[in-house]
């Protein structure tokens, strides 16, 4: 089942704090395509005598080898689709011990390679593996020894571009689920190249919460190839760069109706990383196809990257859709050796989908992936709005706001929706413009989308930002929940504490991380 975790995450917001982050990790991800790196050592988890586990857990829990792909408590992240997951993986679940936070049970492990590993012939070297989790205020990471267990180091991560954890108990890098398998690299270098006496120790601290769990297999440490390139943070709204033209924020619309995507045309973007040796001129390309099967071609100017550099690259044409439909975007990198053309190397396609529309304004992947509660219970009981911010590029009115809500809201329920404009100032409250009656759900509601209708139209500006919400109120029994589907990297969604159920000391507005599915209606009928 999908279960939430109903605390909002203070995220970066501003367009400009994302974009440093963007610029200035250095992990290597999933998205990788390069010649084959030689392999110094690796491990699938077949055998728990290849590793030494501590815990200080309290009542004691360790890592285990499992052997069911199954054992993912998660049900969008199950069974484990690593490599050789039925061979064996490590795994650690939080999850299972139940409880509550901060109740004096945590669960803290430490697994370390048994086997000295000889880099000695090798400076530049890279650890990589396969892994799967969920987030809940659980730390996790790896690190490595270089000299045989003295000292240990942490690798530059999203989180911590100087080294650290992959998540920590405050934050995580894109979403709270992870890929299946997320397979992550790092350029452990520093600590391991030219070194004869190499550990690895992975480690998971849920930090006194009820947290989720961790799952990691197939690990290997290799030379770093001459030549590699990786992608990631692949947008089509403009979130990196094209903002700035255009104005708003640059999102991710996956429905956007025909009069918002001709005043705001799609704009490709990636952050593109030089994963080998050797310096290599690189190009962002990206085609879209439309509903007719017809294929347009974008790309970005080369920009030469040295030895683990990185840059953002954005296409130098937008597409402006001519017809309603699905749309299908396909991006990759490409790398010249020193644009020399000896040796060519190409990042693996990121598929992305968006329709156009006549009315609806959305930014949600359309499956439920979790929900967020509009209301708490316990012992600070309080209601809830969550909002999603829509950029508005040409005039509109808002008719009503569309809604999925999960399958376990009670009907009965008294919900409703809201409008408000995002004032120019980021530390400033949503201006509230208007609200819609309450809509009781009813028994045939839940676990569908419903439309909210405002009392009268809404106009909507060219050049403003507006928030949309679904909102509940404090209650013992009634009780509703929206789906989220999609991570908010790329992406402005919010939360507003009505009842201060997080003891801020008043009725607060947070931001989160997950994609409200929530969506605009233009539809006048």
């Amino acid at each position: 089942c999908i279960r939430d975790r109903n605390t909002p995450i203070k995220r970066m917001i501003s367009q400009d704090e994302v974009s440093n982050v963007a610029a200035s990790t250095s992990i290597l991800t999933s998205n990788t395509n390069t010649a084959v790196p030689t392999v110094i050592w690796s491990d699938n988890f077949s055998s728990a005598s290849n590793w030494v586990f501590t815990n200080q857990s309290i009542p004691s829990l360790d890592w285990s080898i499992e052997t069911d792909p199954m054992a993912i408590p998660v049900s969008v992240l199950a069974p484990f689709a690593s490599a050789t997951a039925s061979d064996g993986f490590l795994f650690i679940n939080s999850d299972a011990t139940g409880g509550g936070d901060n109740d004096g049970t945590p669960v803290i492990v430490t697994a370390t390679s048994v086997q000295m590993i000889d880099c000695s012939s090798s400076p530049y070297v890279q650890i990589s593996f396969s892994h799967n989790y969920r987030w809940w205020h659980d730390t996790r990471g790896v690190r490595i020894s270089g000299d045989g267990g003295v000292t240990w180091n942490e690798p530059n991560t999203i989180l911590y571009p100087n080294g650290g954890s992959i998540t920590d108990e405050n934050n995580y890098p894109s979403d709270q689920n992870s890929g299946n398998p997320e397979i992550t690299t790092y350029d452990i270098s520093a600590f391991a190249g030219g070194r004869d006496s190499v550990m690895v120790q992975f480690y998971y601290d849920d930090n006194d919460y009820w947290g989720w769990y961790w799952a990691v297999d197939d690990v290997s440490i290799s030379e770093i190839p001459d030549n590699g390139l990786a992608i990631q943070d692949e947008v089509f709204g403009g979130w990196w760069v094209n903002y700035i033209a255009t104005g708003g924020l640059g999102q991710n619309y996956t429905q956007y109706p025909m009069n918002q995507a001709t005043a705001n045309p799609y704009a490709f973007e990636a952050v593109l990383k030089n994963t080998g040796i050797a310096t290599q001129s690189v190009t962002m390309y990206a085609d879209i196809t439309g509903p007719t099967g017809m294929t347009t071609s974008h790309s970005s100017n080369s920009i030469s990257l040295a030895v683990t550099e990185q840059d953002t690259f954005a296409a130098t044409t937008t597409y402006t859709p001519t017809m309603n439909g699905v749309y299908t975007i396909e991006m990759w990198g490409v790398a010249d050796s020193a644009g020399l053309g000896a040796v060519i190397t190409n990042t693996d396609i990121t598929t992305k989908t968006t329709e156009v529309t006549t009315d609806i304004y959305g930014k949600d992947l359309g499956t439920q992936e979790g929900y967020w509660r509009l209301s708490r219970t316990g012992n600070y009981p309080g209601g809830f709005e969550v909002g999603a911010d829509y950029d508005i590029y040409t005039n509109d009115e808002l008719y009503a706001v569309d809604v999925y809500l999960t399958d376990w809201s009670i009907p009965g329920t008294a919900i409703y929706a809201s409008l408000y404009e995002i004032d120019a100032d980021p530390n400033l409250d949503p201006i509230p413009l208007s609200v819609s009656d309450d809509h009781i759900i009813s028994s045939g509601e839940p676990g569908s989308w419903i439309t909210i209708p405002f009392l009268s139209p809404q106009p909507l500006l060219q050049g403003t930002t507006y928030s949309i919400s679904l909102g509940g109120y404090m209650h013992p029994l009634d009780s509703a929940g929206i789906g989220v589907a999609g991570n908010g990297y790329a992406s402005s969604d919010r939360l507003f504490d009505k009842d201060d159920h997080y003891q801020n000391g008043a009725p607060t507005w947070y931001t989160i991380g997950d994609i409200p599915m929530l969506r605009m209606n233009f539809n006048n009928d």
